[in-house]
């Protein structure tokens, strides 16, 4: 006998392979995208009414969806200036400063969702993203930061030490398995020694979108990976226990602080500050000295 709760989830994976098979499956996907950035039409216009856009441009909805799979214009705003307060507050609570002359990343900038929030704060404001349709996007209408284009694998286009403090918000959620170590190697070799990385990651809220024998894998420190085919998408989901954390950005980076769903910009996963650590290692053959 099938387990309970198993026939739906059988008939939907039966359903998408057979529009994938015909081809339909992206078409179906965007025509739905649309339909729901129609009917938040009425939303975002009261939204915007109420409370502007903090004088930056919006992206249209297809670039709202791809970053934070809504259209709503509200809850672009919003995520971002609460991922940025995120920040600000974990770095306060240890005591840790940007100075004018600080240098910041935001890793997997998307289309300047938290970026646009660092606006006139005084520090040097950069992005990167794999997605060229959305750094062209941040070049376009975000001049205050510098943005570049990563590809999926590392390496990233930045001298090593070029950044005090780095950040990776919903990003680590997306990398399956052999990209997680490349990616915090890559992030430790732009990282000042003594400055900061902070991510969020999938942590024990989520233990209940995962089977039993998922939580057994987490549980033991490991990683778990649902749909690995398509790294870098929202589609991928990636959940890690605070061991399997430690293990991911280890010898490159010493956890300082891990809070159980500390990042409000995207609820309910948790807030993770690393500091860079002294290693021997020299700059891997092939990538920016």
């Amino acid at each position: 006998m099938r387990p309970p709760g198993n026939d739906g989830v059988t008939l939907r994976a039966t359903v998408k392979r057979s529009l994938a098979d015909v081809g339909l499956l992206e078409p179906g996907r965007q025509l739905r995208d649309k339909l729901r950035a129609i009917t938040w039409l009425p939303h975002n216009r009261r939204y915007l009414s109420r409370a502007g856009s903090n004088g930056l441009p919006i992206p249209p909805a297809r670039l709202r969806l791809l970053t934070t799979a809504s259209p709503s214009i509200e809850w672009f705003m919003e995520s971002g200036r609460a991922g940025a307060d995120a920040i600000r507050n974990l770095l306060a609570e240890h005591n840790l400063l940007l100075s004018r002359q600080a240098r910041l990343l935001d890793f997997g900038c998307g289309c300047g969702r938290v970026l646009r929030h660092w606006a006139g704060e005084g520090v040097a404001v950069e992005g990167c993203d794999y997605n060229p349709e959305l750094i062209d996007w941040c070049r376009d209408r975000l001049p205050f930061a510098t943005v570049a284009t990563n590809r999926l694998e590392p390496p990233l286009p930045y001298n090593r030490a070029h950044f005090d403090l780095v950040y990776a918000l919903s990003v680590f959620t997306h990398l399956p398995e052999p990209l997680q170590r490349p990616w915090a190697e890559e992030l430790g070799r732009v990282t000042a020694l003594g400055g900061h990385l902070i991510v969020s990651t999938h942590g024990a809220a989520y233990r209940g979108a995962l089977t039993l024998d998922e939580r057994a894998h987490y549980d033991a420190g490991h990683l778990v990976v649902k749909n690995a085919a398509e790294p870098g998408s929202n589609r991928c989901g990636v959940y890690a226990s605070p061991d399997a954390v430690r293990q991911t950005f280890s010898p490159w980076f010493m956890v300082r602080a891990h809070v159980p769903q500390g990042a409000s910009g995207n609820p309910p996963q948790d807030l993770v500050l690393l500091r860079r650590t002294p290693t021997e290692a020299a700059a891997p053959k092939g990538r920016p000295a």
